[in-house]
């Protein structure tokens, strides 16, 4: 218990500080949320992606590793979700919304700073980092379809991943990475400063969103989703690790990550397609307010992983 009130109070309250302040500073002085989404999507969030790739300590089997076991552990709460959907009686509508907000994670503006506060290692943050690039990847191809299955092919979904600009990002730190190229200490330096602005942006942002959310829990599908969402992902992440192998820092990080509230993206799908906006505003509410509780208790058992 004391080291859960401990993780608590050293880890989860300096990242829900900021939260609240941008939740106050929405209510209070109303922010464009959009223009701070721009700021982090085409700034910060490259940057950080450049630095830390181009200086990653993963070697090529560890990093095919992660990724398997990601896209593993993917396709189970995909399942399990068919199932609990099934169960609920859901139609086309919410069972899409219903199924995003579990397999889709806040591993982005979330866990960023929380691996930051956890370990203080290039290795840990890079774990973190190709967690959160499989989540984008996969959000923006099958997470997408998935909210507008009907009309959306899997072409556009793909191609659409060729617009943003963190996978030229990507590619760039992999191509001066393989060709040994030293970046100019004046533009790396500038990287690196734009990189450590997107934390503090990230939580004051993800406050502002939340601030717009109505709180008002009118079915049991919500708490079906946040215990999925909180309490299976982080069990069946450490259950994937198991099976492949994988120990230390890259499973305690690979299952924290997992651990995470439903991401803000999820209600962005269900606005922009129609699939039950309010279910999904309100499970990336409920669950960013739980994981205040659920996530020291994951972080304290990890470090048995």
């Amino acid at each position: 218990m004391q080291t859960v009130s401990f993780l608590f109070f050293n880890i989860i309250l300096p990242i829900f500080i900021p939260i609240g302040a941008g939740y106050l500073l929405q209510r209070k002085f109303p922010l464009n949320v959009a223009t701070l989404t721009k700021i982090q999507f085409y700034i910060f969030i490259p940057a950080l992606l450049f630095t830390t790739i181009y200086k990653t300590e993963l070697n090529s089997a560890l990093l095919q590793d992660l990724i398997l076991a990601n896209l593993v552990l993917f396709a189970l709460l995909w399942v399990v979700c068919l199932g609990c959907a099934r169960i609920l009686k859901l139609d086309a509508s919410k069972r899409s919304a219903f199924i995003n907000s579990v397999c889709f994670y806040n591993s982005g503006n979330y866990c960023i700073p929380l691996v930051q506060l956890m370990y203080h290692t290039a290795f840990a943050f890079s774990v973190q980092i190709v967690v959160m690039l499989i989540q984008q990847l996969l959000t923006n191809t099958i997470g997408v379809m998935n909210a507008n299955s009907s009309n959306r092919s899997w072409k556009a979904a793909v191609l659409d991943n060729f617009r943003m600009p963190m996978t030229y990002a990507v590619l760039l730190a992999l191509l001066c990475r393989w060709l040994s190229i030293d970046v100019p200490k004046p533009l790396w330096t500038s990287m690196d400063l734009m990189a450590q602005g997107l934390v503090p942006t990230a939580l004051v942002t993800l406050g502002a969103q939340l601030a717009s959310t109505r709180l008002y829990v009118r079915n049991f599908r919500v708490l079906v989703s946040n215990g999925m969402r909180l309490l299976a992902g982080p069990l069946l992440a450490a259950l994937v690790c198991w099976i492949w192998g994988i120990h230390g820092v890259v499973a305690q990080v690979m299952v924290i990550c997992a651990a995470a509230p439903s991401a803000v993206n999820t209600v962005l799908l269900a606005i922009e397609y129609k699939s039950d906006p309010e279910f999904a505003s309100q499970t990336v509410f409920l669950s960013t307010l739980l994981s205040a509780l659920t996530m020291p208790v994951v972080i304290a058992l990890v470090q048995f992983l």
